[in-house]
């Protein structure tokens, strides 16, 4: 999850309607002729030359286990293996762990390990490597965000056996462990490497992985260059032992328009994040294949600060997401792309309830009324609501960068604050830059209203977002400032049984729980989504934080 950043979503400039009308006629035939076209050259893996792959954001550091942002873990999956491989429908195979044990009360794993791997470095990979990397996701050096809170009141300690068996023992049961591992935020490191500091660690991490770091050139780009001794694939990989590809140019294209052109000029093989206003255009190309995955977990959001003094009473809560045509907003700025998702969770979150999906529909009267209830009954010379002659405002601050907040996030924006007027609400947006967004984080007196999000493989992103347990690491994950003791309850009972039917009964009513507290304003699952030139084959998505998978790609010429 994944940590969720100041704006770290990919949506652009509205398609215009011409363009959308274009892209609707040739949809049939895009979907047939792609494939069709590559058919006719891709006749299976062929090793060797360099692939470039082009994003539209830059990691802060390179090492998953610091931080914990998006950027990091699609990268990290590169260099890093984890101990366990997630599928489509939850369950986990082997990857650096050939077998796992579980204890009857469900607070002890044995993992088994793989044997004769090693690191790039040389180091050994082995029980006591899996221990300290459990250390230094825990060192407060180590500033780890993501890891902390999946970790955060269940784990207890990781234990080496024997030298290639390791024990994780737990407070209490946690049965989404096996799925948060299999995350890169999770992936194994090298301990000769991790000695070295966080400084070193971030600008080239040691993993057993299928490619290595060889360089960082900020602002640019990362060279990654092939593993030849790999020999750890995980049991769903496309082929077993070195990747087909010499190496990989990991490149920072930020503006939209470069990116995707260099997609269609030949200049990237894959890029991050098709631009939604280039949609029609890709599928319209014979040399594109698009691939995309909607993640699980918490959908972009606008978070309440139920510490602020206007959004600490309930009914100014329902008033503002009332007033929120929120399914328009996303619809109109995104053309469609992007799914509108109205429910604390996304779709694809397992026991996901789609009774929960828009708690608070949009409601203009209902607004009126219950901002009238709570006493904002005055006008100022704006129209905008007054109560003891204080006017209703709230801030919203968000990164000004494009890369962290596109025009279309903007656009959003721009029409909540419209939308909110008419009931008398003033939203005040407020763009700043990187550092003065990252002062933000934690501040309850900063802000009102900010933008979040969390990805995750588990519906226990809830207690992520929302426990006592969270809110007390303060660390600014939990943006709401929100936590209740009954949801707490729900979701330890949700994480303490393995029994699908008990953990939908109790994530039922975690759900409902939720939904009812007016927290947040859902409005869109974040997804992965890859253009890929008809020059690449075997490039795939997993399932456990939608990480490109490039170590079974290849070129189709070889480089050549």
């Amino acid at each position: 999850m994944t940590r969720s950043d100041t704006a770290r979503r990919v949506f652009h400039r509205r398609v215009t309607a011409a363009l959308a009308a274009a892209a609707a006629t040739v949809v049939l035939l895009a979907g047939c002729s792609a494939g069709a076209a590559s058919a006719t050259r891709d006749t299976g893996p062929v090793r060797g030359g360099n692939l470039v792959y082009a994003t539209d954001r830059e990691p802060t550091c390179l090492d998953p286990h610091n931080s914990g942002d998006m950027p990091q873990t699609y990268i990290a999956r590169q260099y890093l293996d984890s101990l366990v491989s997630l599928q489509k429908d939850g369950s986990v195979k082997p990857w650096l762990a050939s077998s796992w044990t579980i204890s009857d009360d469900g607070t002890q794993y044995d993992f088994t390990l793989k044997q004769g791997v090693e690191f790039t470095d040389g180091t050994p990979f082995d029980a006591q490597a899996v221990v300290d990397n459990f250390t230094q996701i825990l060192d407060p050096a180590t500033q780890s965000s993501t890891d902390l809170l999946y970790l955060t009141g269940y784990f207890d300690k990781a234990t080496a056996v024997s030298d290639h068996v390791v024990r994780i023992t737990l407070k209490r049961p946690y049965s989404p462990l096996l799925a948060a591992l299999s995350q890169a935020f999770f992936g194994m490191e090298s301990p000769k490497a991790m000695a070295r500091g966080l400084a070193a660690n971030c600008e080239s991490p040691v993993g057993t992985g299928p490619f290595k770091v060889a360089a960082w050139n900020h602002e640019r780009d990362v060279e990654l260059v092939r593993n030849d001794a790999y020999n750890s694939a995980p049991a769903d990989a496309k082929h077993q032992g070195p990747a087909y590809l010499d190496g990989i140019t990991w490149k920072f294209l930020k503006d939209n328009t470069t990116r995707y052109g260099a997609l269609s000029s030949g200049e990237a093989d894959v890029i991050f994040n098709v631009p939604p206003e280039s949609e029609g255009l890709a599928k319209s190309d014979p040399s594109i294949e698009l691939q995309s995955f909607v993640h699980s977990g918490a959908p972009f959001s606008l978070d309440i600060n139920t510490k602020s003094t206007v959004f600490s009473d309930i009914r100014v809560r329902k008033a503002f997401v009332h007033a929120s045509d929120a399914k328009e907003a996303v619809e109109s700025a995104y053309n469609g792309v992007f799914p509108y998702e109205g429910n604390n969770v996304s779709s694809g979150t397992p026991h996901y309830d789609a009774a929960y999906h828009e708690p608070f529909p949009y409601d203009p009267a209902e607004a009126k009324r219950l901002l009238d209830e709570a006493g904002w009954t005055g006008r100022d010379a704006d129209g905008y609501r007054t109560k003891d002659g204080e006017t209703l405002t709230v801030k919203l601050p968000y990164n000004a960068d494009s890369a962290e907040t596109p025009p279309a996030d903007v656009t959003i924006l721009q029409d909540i604050q419209a939308m909110e007027k008419r009931v008398g609400i003033k939203v005040v947006l407020q763009a700043l830059d990187s550092s003065s967004m990252n002062a933000v984080w934690g501040n309850p007196k900063a802000y009102d209203l900010l933008g979040n999000y969390w990805n995750s493989p588990t519906p226990h992103v809830m207690y992520i977002k929302y426990s006592k347990a969270t809110y007390d690491v303060d660390n600014g994950q939990n943006s709401a400032f929100a936590y209740d003791d009954e949801l707490d309850r729900l979701l330890i009972a949700g994480t303490a049984t393995t029994d699908p039917a008990q953990q939908a009964v109790f994530y039922d009513k975690a759900q409902e729980l939720l939904s009812s507290q007016a927290w947040t304003l859902p409005l869109y699952p974040i997804q992965t989504r890859l253009g890929i030139s008809d020059r690449v084959g075997g490039v795939w998505i997993e399932p456990s934080e939608g990480e490109p998978v490039l170590s079974d790609a290849y070129l189709i010429d070889g480089g050549k």
